[in-house]
C-alpha cells in the first residue's frame, strides 16, 4: 500500500508524468479495507489488516494478482472522471482475460448495496468492475488527488472458501469468480496479457523500472509512518499520523 500511495504522489514530482502499472501478490493472506471502512469486524481475524488510501469493501488478498495504475488526471484517457477510468482500466483487464480463454465482461449498473451491506468488496459489483457468469471476478477501488489519480485492485485466481466464508459469510463466495475456476493459467502467463493490453488500451509503452528516488522516499516514509501503524491500519482517518515529507 505504502508503494501504490507513493507512485501517484510521486507523479507531481515527475517532469513528464506518465501511467505507470504495477503488478504484485502478497507474501501472505491479508485484508485491506477501504478508507473510510470500520476494522471492527477484522481485528480478531487472526490475518494482518491494512487500510487502503482508497475507498470501498474488504478484501481478503491471497490467491489473486494485484494491479494499479497510477497517472495524470488531466491524461486524455482519463480526464472523463472516476466512471471513465474505471472503464478504460476494467475493459483491459476484461480483454486479457477474454485472451485466456475466459468469458469476462463488465457490469453495466452500480450495485443497490447500502450500509448494511456485506463487507466484502466481491460481495456485489459497481459499475464498470468485471464480470463472468454474473458473479465479480476483479474488484477495484480508485482515490484522486489534485492532479493524479490511482485505481488498484484484486483479480482473483483462487478463493479460500473456508476462510472467505469465515471472514465474509458463505453467501459472499457464492457472488465472487475466480479465474482457476474457468481456466488453469497462472499469474505470470496472465501478466503478459494484461500489460500487452493495458498497453494498447493506453496506446503506451511500457519499460519496467523501480521506484525512482524521491517515490522511494515517500514509499519509506508512508511505511514508517502510516501503512505500518494501528492508528492507520485499524483506526482509520481519525488516528492518521503526521507523513514526514509529504
Amino acid at each position: 500500500m505504502a508503494v501504490d500511495e507513493a507512485m501517484v504522489r510521486g507523479l507531481e514530482y515527475r517532469v513528464q508524468a506518465l501511467p505507470t502499472l504495477r503488478l504484485y501478490g502478497w507474501s501472505a493472506p491479508t485484508i485491506s479495507i477501504g478508507y473510510l471502512q470500520d476494522a471492527g469486524p477484522f481485528k480478531d481475524a487472526g490475518i494482518p489488516v491494512v487500510r487502503r488510501m482508497t475507498g470501498g469493501r474488504a478484501v481478503l488478498h491471497d490467491a489473486e494478482l494485484t494491479y494499479g495504475v497510477a497517472a495524470p488526471s488531466a491524461h486524455r484517457l482519463f480526464a472523463g472522471g472516476i466512471m471513465d477510468a474505471y472503464r478504460v482500466i476494467s475493459a483491459c483487464i476484461a480483454s486479457a482475460l477474454n485472451d485466456v480463454g475466459i468469458d469476462a465482461g463488465l457490469s453495466e449498473r452500480k450495485s443497490a448495496g447500502g450500509k448494511a451491506a456485506n463487507p466484502a468488496c466481491f460481495y456485489a459489483p459497481s459499475r464498470y468492475e468485471v464480470l463472468v457468469d454474473g458473479r465479480k471476478l476483479a474488484g477495484s477501488s480508485q482515490r484522486r488527488f489534485k492532479d493524479a489519480f490511482i485505481q488498484h485492485g484484486s483479480i482473483l485466481f483462487g478463493l479460500d472458501e473456508g476462510l472467505n466464508s469465515r471472514l465474509f459469510g458463505k453467501d459472499a463466495v457464492e457472488k465472487a469468480a475466480w479465474v482457476r475456476a474457468y481456466k488453469e493459467v497462472d499469474t505470470a502467463a496472465f501478466s503478459e496479457k494484461l500489460i500487452s493490453r493495458m498497453a494498447e488500451g493506453f496506446n503506451a509503452s511500457f519499460e519496467l523500472s523501480a521506484l525512482n528516488e524521491t517515490e522511494d522516499c515517500l514509499r519509506q516514509s508512508l511505511l514508517e509512518c502510516k501503512y505500518s501503524k494501528d492508528e492507520w491500519n485499524l483506526c482509520g482517518s481519525e488516528g492518521t499520523p503526521t507523513i514526514k515529507g509529504i
